[in-house]
């Protein structure tokens, strides 16, 4: 949208074409560029969308803020039921059930957040939560590798719950799913300010307390801080949303100057790994970390393609982009490679999950490379590289749901 209103910041009509397809997205985008335009039809602009700025943000602000506190405690109070409840095992309950309390409360958020009141909607999400609730509650309690990936994965499933209240349940549409994958930068970084920030707070307070003889430490730590931490992701999409030029303008700074750190750590690595005697890659949790590194590799990326100048013919920062993709292809051909030997001796849970998962890794990594290759030579190219990862969700979510819901079975629970 940014760049759509750049290229038509002298064309009224288009302008005009632009604010009605999406008011919000235009708003929040020609006020990141407006300052670096004098024109009278952007000084008009800026006093039209003045308004309706300070009407949402007085409408809105106190019902917001009362919303945060109230999803903010109940989630507190779900996380403490094992302490409420003594029947209710505490290990088994927060391996089950802890993701899926976290995630509904910032879901439940960006529906108030994006107005969602369909009833239709809504009682969908409650029955597909209520039929996750139920379904890892009930699996069986014992050793078993598919049970467990179930547990891994809940998280990633709810995270695409979460995309679909993100984007209005409107899953088809790619802009929406790109400033999806932003805003999950976004809400990272502000929610580790705020961790920091309350881990400050924790110390400078037991601190005062201790000097004066009375120790609050357990009570602090198993109420406070619990309660601080589960809330912090809905209060972090409070703050975003009351501070969007702040929160926007982080993610792709940090991306764009880690993005030449990242690179010259994993040449460093590959090097080691070459000259390593140790047989590394038949460390299976090993493995599962390398698809997490992957998928980093990746929202590295795309947080720094979004802040690259989209006009600029051979732009440097592009072609780094593009080494970063070739070097962590490199490294995912290797550990396929390994993958591939350990399913040579038979296939279980963890080798399925593992080396499908780091196979849709590899496929996606290639298309990355490939649009950040044509995008270095040809100008406004770059939207395609972003495109590429928001179509590429929809295979992550269904293979997220097959990984929870099928495998298990097909290997017995075992």
């Amino acid at each position: 949208m940014k760049q759509r209103i750049i290229e038509n910041i002298n064309k009224p009509d288009n302008l005009e074409k632009l604010y009605r397809d999406n008011k919000q997205d235009f708003s929040k985008s020609f006020d990141e560029i407006s300052d670096d335009y004098n024109s009278d039809l952007v000084k008009f602009w800026k006093i039209r969308l003045a308004p309706d700025t300070e009407t949402e943000y007085k409408g809105f602000f106190k019902l917001d803020l009362l919303v945060v506190i109230v999803l903010s405690l109940i989630t507190g109070l779900l996380v403490k039921l094992p302490v409420i409840f003594s029947q209710i095992h505490g290990d088994s309950f927060y391996t089950r059930d802890l993701a899926i309390i976290v995630f509904n409360g910032i879901i439940l958020y960006t529906f108030w957040q994006n107005r969602i009141f369909d009833k239709k909607r809504i009682l969908i999400y409650g029955l597909i939560i209520l039929i996750l609730l139920l379904f890892v509650n009930l699996l069986p309690d014992k050793k078993s590798d598919s049970v467990n990936l179930v547990f891994i994965h809940t998280p990633l499933f709810l995270w695409c719950l979460f995309g679909f209240s993100f984007v209005s349940f409107d899953y088809k549409n790619t802009a929406k799913r790109i400033e999806f994958i932003r805003f999950n930068g976004e809400l990272l970084i502000m929610t580790g300010l705020i961790l920091i920030a309350g881990g400050l707070l924790t110390g400078i307070t037991l601190g005062l307390f201790s000097a004066i003889k009375m120790n609050i430490e357990k009570f602090y730590l198993e109420y406070v801080v619990i309660l601080g931490s589960v809330a912090s992701p809905i209060v972090s999409s409070y703050l975003i949303q009351l501070y969007p030029n702040i929160t926007s303008k982080i993610a792709p700074v940090i991306a764009r100057v880690f993005t030449p750190l990242v690179l010259i750590t994993l040449a460093v690595y590959l090097v080691s790994w070459i000259f390593s005697k140790s047989k590394i890659l038949e460390d299976r949790d090993l493995l599962i970390l390398f698809n997490v590194m992957l998928l980093a590799v990746m929202a590295i990326i795309v947080f720094s393609v979004s802040e690259l100048d989209k006009l600029k013919e051979k732009n440097i920062n592009v072609f780094i982009l593009f080494l970063l993709a070739a070097l962590a292809i490199v490294i995912n051909s290797i550990a396929l490679i390994a993958i591939i030997s350990r399913v040579a001796n038979g296939l279980t849970p963890n080798r399925t999950v593992v080396l499908v998962s780091n196979i849709l890794i590899f496929v996606n990594l290639i298309l990355i490379a490939k649009n950040l290759y044509k995008s270095y030579f040809k100008r406004n190219q770059l939207d395609s590289v972003e495109q590429t990862v928001a179509k590429y969700l929809t295979i992550y979510a269904v293979w997220t749901i097959i990984v929870i819901f099928i495998l298990p079975f097909v290997f017995g629970l075992k």
